[in-house]
C-alpha cells in the first residue's frame, strides 16, 4: 500500500521539527513505504524551513490553499491523496510524536480494516489529565471506535473518499466525517491498533478556552454544513443538570454530582494508561474535564441554532 502521512500545522516550528523526526526514525521506510506532506495554515514562524531542513524529497510542506481550519485542510488533503494515487492517509498532528513502529502498524491493520485508530499517550499535567479521554475515548470504549475514531489518530484507505468526504469547518470535521457516514448508512471497518502516538493537551484556562471553543464552533459548523442535528451534544448536557437543579431540588443536585464525580473517577481509572505520567493526585481531574466539555457543547448546540435560524 502506497501510504502518505499527512500532517497538520500551524505556527508549530519546534513540535513540527521533533514530529518529523519521529517519522524519519519509522521502522516502516519513508519514501518506500510512505510519504509525507505537511499541510500548513499559513504558518508566521519558521515551520517551512523545518521542512527544508532535512531534504528529503518525499516530505512536502504546501500551505493551504483555502484558509480556516482544519476542515478545510483535511479535504484538501483528501483531494491530493486522490490524484496522487496513494492508497492510504495517515492523519497526524505536528504536536504528535510516534512511536517508531506507528506507521507499520496502522498499515498492518488496513490490511483487514477500512479505518485505524491507534492509541495516544497523553502529555501534561491537570488539563492532560481532565482530558485524557478525549483522545483514547475510542480505546476507552472500544465498541465506540466502530463509528468514531479521534482524526488525528487515524488512517483510512484513501477509496473512502470517493464516497465521503470531510465537511469544510474549522474544527471537529472528524467528528462530522463520522456523522456523514452515520447519515448515509456507511458502515465501514474500523479497528483498533497498539499502534503508539505521543498526543498534547492545553496546559492553561486560556489555552483551553480556545480549544475548546474551537472545537464548539466547529461541530457547529460541520453538523449545520451536512445537515445533521449533533445529537451527542444533549448527552453532555446532562452532565450540566445539577446546576439549575441545585436552586430547587438541592438534595437531588448533590445526588447527581456524585453521580458524575464517581463516573469521573471511573474515567480516570480507565483513562490512566493512556497518560504519559499519570498522577493520582489529578483523580479529581476529568471531573472538571467533563464540566468544561459539557458547558463548551451547550454553546456548541446555541451555535448550531443560530446557524440554522440565520
Amino acid at each position: 500500500m502506497k501510504a502518505l502521512v499527512v500532517i497538520l500545522n500551524k505556527d508549530n516550528a519546534k513540535g513540527l521539527r521533533r514530529c518529523i523526526e519521529s517519522l524519519i526514525n519509522q521502522s516502516a521506510r519513508i519514501c518506500e513505504d510512505f510519504d509525507v506532506l505537511v499541510l500548513d495554515g499559513a504558518s508566521s514562524d519558521e515551520s517551512e524551513d523545518v521542512v527544508k531542513s532535512f531534504s528529503n524529497p518525499c516530505i512536502r510542506f504546501k500551505v493551504q490553499e483555502k484558509l480556516g481550519g482544519t476542515g478545510y485542510a483535511r479535504v484538501e488533503a483528501c483531494r491530493y491523496a486522490l490524484s496522487q494515487g496513494y492508497d492510504v492517509v495517515i492523519w497526524g498532528d505536528s504536536e504528535n510524536i510516534y512511536h517508531p513502529d506507528y506507521v507499520k502498524k496502522m498499515l498492518d491493520c488496513l490490511k483487514y480494516a477500512d479505518a485505524a485508530g491507534g492509541l495516544p499517550i497523553v502529555r501534561g499535567g491537570f488539563f492532560a489529565h481532565a482530558f485524557a479521554w478525549y483522545h483514547a475515548i475510542h480505546a476507552i470504549v472500544p465498541k465506540l471506535a466502530e463509528v468514531h475514531i479521534p482524526g488525528n489518530n487515524k488512517a483510512e484507505k484513501v477509496e473512502i473518499f470517493r464516497k465521503v468526504m470531510y465537511p469544510e469547518s474549522r474544527r471537529a470535521e472528524d467528528y462530522g466525517f463520522s456523522l456523514i457516514l452515520r447519515k448515509k448508512r456507511i458502515k465501514l471497518r474500523q479497528k483498533l491498533t497498539d499502534a503508539k502516538v505521543l498526543v498534547s493537551l492545553p496546559e492553561s484556562l486560556g489555552e483551553v478556552h480556545k480549544w475548546q471553543m474551537a472545537r464548539a464552533k466547529g461541530v457547529a459548523e460541520a453538523a449545520h454544513e451536512i445537515d445533521a442535528f449533533p445529537s451527542d451534544a444533549l448527552i453532555w448536557l446532562a452532565a450540566l443538570l445539577p446546576i439549575p437543579l441545585v436552586f430547587v431540588y438541592p438534595l437531588l443536585s448533590l445526588s447527581l454530582f456524585l453521580l458524575l464525580f464517581l463516573t469521573s473517577t471511573a474515567i480516570f481509572i480507565r483513562s490512566v494508561k493512556y497518560i504519559e505520567k499519570p498522577r493520582k493526585r489529578y483523580f479529581f481531574a476529568p471531573f472538571f474535564g467533563i464540566l468544561i466539555y459539557s458547558v463548551y457543547s451547550l454553546i456548541s448546540l446555541l451555535h448550531y441554532l443560530k446557524l440554522k435560524i440565520f
